[in-house]
């Protein structure tokens, strides 16, 4: 091979920023033998260990730690395993612990959620959404679906996932003052668009969805009803958010890593053998060959922790978000929600508009440790830029944290984002940054007492 390919650029189509930062990895890392491959990739891992370790402050809403026996059960040798098919009807060869961990898996998601059918084999709750998509509805069909702003995932739309599909996607009448869909226009809505899906949930979910007029709406004309529930799956399984399945939804997608606080990936669950089946075979031949297998252990002991609580977590992680949430008001900042009590799931969504909106946000509090997500608020223009600054208090439960942390938390959230990112000296930001690991410091142990890294 010619060394010279790896000074080339890695993607000469993206952005310049990206391009800036590709340039400057690609120049950096040329190795040329395992053995500076390794310890390139030690480094590598290390420094990002450390990131989100003791000096750093995790409050990104789709992130998670995992726990000791979570842990303890990825074993990565079994990932080089292929397992295609059926428990009983593998195509390889010598898989009956594979299977095993397969049913084990499915029993655990089916307990978790109450749920008849349980698929556990999806690498991303995006292939689920796509499985979903293949298994209920034809090319050309509608999909409806919430709005950017009212908080879907990219997967649900046309320009995304959806549209791996062919589907055409139209949003839902939303009333961004109840944060809900608008059921008022639901039945007009329905009759003028006749869509085979209707899919809520995604990726900012406060507040429990009215599942019962969408249940209804459904079956009057005939479509299906999903919703994506990977940002609150945990809560779910701990009892804490209201379960959509038990709800009559026809299938739940979700993420496993989130505040499942499982491996990387994916599920589904429903109780229509029906639906269940078309999934599977969606996942499989269709749109994947082989999956990890490494995954499923780990996933059944972090759905079996989420059920359990012990320790407990799930209801600190609201409570927390609430108290998050009513320090940002008293200083005077909005926060999505106020008029409903702030938050019901993990997740706490500040208009930081007049900060430079959510991106700016985030950056500045990046510079200091302090790790958030940029979201669109529910009134907004879906075209615009986001809004909102999304904070997520399950990853610093688990860490430790507790109601007393609220306070501190957000005075340096507040002080970051009055500073500005540009406008602070290096002398600030170090300041900043030492709080900020001050702060993560001080909830100590994390929960099953292990010490920050």
């Amino acid at each position: 091979m010619n060394p010279h390919v790896l000074s080339q650029p890695l993607a000469p189509w993206a952005t310049s920023e990206a391009k800036q930062r590709l340039a400057e990895l690609t120049d950096t890392h040329r190795e040329l033998s395992a053995d500076r491959v390794a310890s390139a990739v030690a480094t590598a891992t290390a420094s990002q260990m450390h990131r989100f370790g003791a000096d750093g402050l995790s409050l990104y809403a789709g992130s998670n730690v995992l726990s000791p026996k979570v842990i303890a059960a990825h074993e990565t040798r079994l990932a080089t395993r292929p397992a295609l098919g059926w428990p009983g009807e593998k195509i390889q060869p010598g898989l009956e612990g594979i299977e095993a961990l397969e049913v084990i898996a499915a029993q655990q998601l089916r307990r978790a959620f109450g749920a008849a059918f349980a698929e556990p084999r999806f690498v991303t709750a995006t292939l689920a959404n796509l499985a979903a998509y293949t298994a209920l509805a034809e090319p050309g069909d509608t999909l409806a679906v919430l709005s950017p702003a009212a908080g879907s995932h990219a997967s649900h739309h046309s320009s995304g996932t959806a549209g791996v599909r062919g589907l055409r996607t139209v949003p839902l009448p939303y009333d961004a003052v109840a944060g809900d869909v608008d059921v008022s226009q639901l039945d007009d809505f329905m009759a003028a668009v006749r869509p085979r899906v209707i899919l809520v949930g995604g990726s900012v979910i406060q507040f429990p969805t009215n599942i019962a007029p969408l249940r209804e709406a459904a079956d009057r004309w005939d479509a299906k009803l999903v919703f994506d529930a990977s940002h609150v799956a945990g809560l779910i399984a701990a009892g804490v958010f209201p379960n959509p399945l038990a709800e009559g939804v026809d299938l739940m997608t979700f993420s496993t890593y989130k505040t499942l606080a499982g491996p990387a990936g994916g599920g589904a669950v429903s109780n229509h053998a029906e639906i269940a089946e078309r999934v599977t075979d969606a996942l499989y031949p269709v749109l994947s060959s082989n999956y990890d297998p490494a995954r499923l252990g780990p996933l059944a002991v972090a759905t079996a922790e989420a059920v359990e609580q012990q320790p407990a977590w799930a209801q600190r992680t609201v409570e927390l978000a609430v108290a998050i949430a009513e320090r940002f008001a008293a200083r005077g900042l909005r926060v999505q929600g106020a008029d409903r009590g702030y938050t019901m799931s993990h997740q706490v969504v500040v208009d930081v508009s007049e900060f430079g909106g959510g991106v700016s946000a985030m950056r500045a509090l990046e510079a200091a440790g302090v790790f958030v997500g940029a979201c669109r608020l529910a009134a907004d223009d879906s075209a615009a830029p986001p809004a909102g600054m999304r904070l997520g208090t399950q990853e610093i439960v688990r860490l430790g944290a507790s109601y007393e942390h609220a306070e501190p938390i957000v005075e340096l959230i507040c002080r970051i984002l009055r500073g500005g990112a540009a406008a602070l000296t290096s002398s600030e930001v170090e300041n900043s940054h030492e709080r900020t690991a001050e702060i993560r410091r001080s909830f100590g142990s994390d929960l099953w007492g292990r010490p920050p890294e």
